[in-house]
């Protein structure tokens, strides 16, 4: 087509539409509460613009022209989704539809994710949910790529187009065999660095955040940063403590998930290792509103949750629950 009509808008559209179905403009002016001029005036900007005329005047009736009656179906179809793409929008920024992505580590989902989601889906009940469980390296891969709308998890290393808001505190101790009658805590419940001597630990791979914390610290034994064994994730960790293998240095949240009987867990003092949970977001996308609204039912979840000792709130800004 060489030529576009110009100065078309929705107004013309509209009275258009309501012409033809009333075949009179004073009953199409009434229903669109504007006045017989006005109408008329727009109907005529229309066919001057399209340089067709689209109704064929009577004294009694107002009838589409055969170009009109091809014009009318489809301005009604574009009417139509316009109106449903208007309306999608306002309900996603209402919270009456939506989808809300995060990665985060399997501790987080267990006891923060899956717990405030309980609340937030009574709220919200049409919007969705998608959680991917994953290591502090390949969540903040999946939120630079915006594969996900944030995460969940402890720094893994510098990253400048993200933001990290810090969620939780929550303290290093030792997951051990209960049987183990070499290990026992103090009257306080810790243990110290040095009850681990001669001990094999068994760690993770090497992209989780807690790898990272540990060989982050000159202050920690060697050994932390370089475990005699590998597991994959916390869960295979814990498999290899109960089999005998070693003793593994977990955050408390990490071993509250994977606890069972037969074994034991004490926080580490002298010195004290704190990892700290953030909200990893992207720095230059906003979040959706779906997201924003999921974010403070964490925040508040965790004003109200019993969290395993060794675990502390960190109280948001009021920035970072309007952010």
């Amino acid at each position: 087509m060489n030529r576009l009509p110009k100065h078309v808008t929705l107004k013309h559209l509209t009275a258009f539409v309501a012409v033809a179905q009333e075949s009179s403009f004073t009953h199409a002016a009434k229903r669109l509460f504007q006045t017989q001029s006005s109408v008329t005036s727009l109907v005529r900007q229309l066919e001057d613009a399209l340089t067709t005329q689209l109704f064929a005047r009577t004294s009694r009736r107002v009838l589409l022209t055969a170009a009109g009656e091809e014009f009318l179906p489809r301005v009604m179809r574009l009417l139509a989704d316009f109106d449903g793409v208007i309306e999608d929008v306002v309900r996603f920024g209402a919270l009456e539809r939506g989808r809300v992505g995060v990665a985060a580590a399997p501790s987080a989902i267990t006891h923060i994710i899956a717990p405030a989601a309980t609340a937030f889906a009574a709220q919200y009940p049409a919007v969705r949910l998608y959680l991917s469980d994953d290591n502090s390296g390949s969540i903040q891969r999946k939120v630079a790529a915006r594969e996900v709308d944030f995460g969940l998890t402890s720094r893994w290393a510098d990253a400048p187009g993200l933001r990290f808001d810090p969620l939780l505190e929550d303290r290093f101790g030792v997951l051990y065999r209960s049987d183990d009658d070499s290990l026992r805590p103090a009257r306080d419940g810790t243990m110290r660095w040095s009850d681990l001597a001669q001990r094999k630990l068994v760690g993770v791979v090497d992209e989780t955040g807690i790898m990272a914390l540990l060989r982050g610290r000159a202050d920690l034994p060697i050994e932390a940063g370089a475990p005699f064994y590998e597991a994959s994730s916390t869960t295979s960790q814990a498999a290899l403590v109960k089999a005998g293998l070693g003793v593994a240095l977990l955050p408390a949240l990490a071993a509250g998930r994977v606890m069972e009987p037969g074994l034991s867990y004490a926080l580490l003092s002298r010195p004290t290792v704190v990892r700290t949970v953030c909200i990893i977001r992207h720095k230059e996308h906003p979040l959706s509103p779906a997201a924003q609204a999921l974010i403070r039912a964490l925040h508040d979840f965790l004003r109200i949750a019993v969290l395993p000792a060794g675990c502390k709130r960190v109280p948001a800004s009021a920035k970072t629950l309007k952010d």
